[in-house]
């Protein structure tokens, strides 16, 4: 199994992003390397987190991973601490990126808005990358707002469409996440230009903290695993169902994924017996 490096900041406390990534693909049976851009004191569910800007690292840990001849089957990358990391994103595809797949999650918004501190640098930063990768996985606000299209409150398939067509002008596959035919349920939308598929599941009576990491994770685990994109994608969102309906009425922490951790090696060695 080729080792997979992914790309995140990383939070002391809270689940999300590297804390969540890195154990999750390892349960998967997928070697994982880490490659930190910020160090945050919690993640950003709560108010004014200490953050150490780690990008000064980066490019001396890529000038060591090519000195000892490191090579890698897979990139995850995610959350960009400042727009000026897209360059540092770019550097490691460009070093590492021939033949491996590589994954976008184009974390910067969500329910129509852009979190607190982004802009358009920040979507013009993502679309860069976005273009670069064999597969993104934005929510439908994130979609939106790299497609160039208007926010609307929707969460139908059409809606879907639309963004993908759009994006799908510069990208080879989409994966949108918050597809929703009903309000009591909750799914994903995939196209690439040729094929579509759409999922949706009940939708639980509550959110976590983490969740879109968890996805990423496992979408990016399974395809490295030889799964297909549908397979891929119904592990993730039935492991991060079983994940929210673990996590007690205090999320504030992030979702309760550790004890699904077996499960989910379980599913993965099923699928490769």
């Amino acid at each position: 199994m080729k080792t997979l490096v992914s790309m995140q900041d990383l939070s002391c406390l809270g689940k999300c992003s590297l804390t969540v990534i890195h154990p999750t693909i390892s349960a998967m049976g997928v070697p994982c390397a880490v490659l930190p851009t910020a160090l945050l004191s919690t993640h950003t569910a709560f108010p004014g987190p200490a953050v150490t800007d780690l990008s000064g690292c980066v490019r001396p840990i890529l000038d060591h991973w090519q000195s000892i001849g490191a090579e890698f089957g897979g990139i995850l990358t995610g959350y960009l601490a400042d727009p000026a990391q897209a360059e540092l994103a770019l550097a490691l595809y460009d070093r590492f990126g021939e033949g491996a797949l590589k994954l976008h999650d184009p974390a910067m918004g969500d329910h129509g808005r852009l979190y607190s501190g982004m802009g358009p640098e920040m979507v013009e930063a993502h679309r860069r990358l976005c273009a670069r990768v064999d597969l993104i996985l934005p929510n439908l606000t994130e979609g939106a707002w790299l497609a160039g299209i208007d926010w609307e409150d929707r969460t139908d398939l059409d809606f879907c469409r639309q963004i993908a067509t759009e994006l799908l002008k510069d990208v080879k596959a989409v994966l949108l996440t918050g597809y929703a035919p009903t309000p009591d349920t909750v799914g994903f939308y995939y196209s690439d230009g040729h094929t579509e598929f759409a999922h949706a599941a009940p939708r639980l009576p509550r959110s976590c903290h983490g969740t879109g990491d968890l996805f990423a994770a496992v979408t990016m685990g399974g395809l490295m695993r030889g799964m297909s994109v549908p397979e891929a994608a119904r592990l993730a969102a039935e492991f991060v169902h079983r994940s929210i309906a673990n996590t007690g009425k205090d999320s504030r922490f992030g979702v309760a994924f550790e004890g699904e951790l077996g499960w989910l090696a379980e599913k993965c060695r099923m699928h490769n017996a």
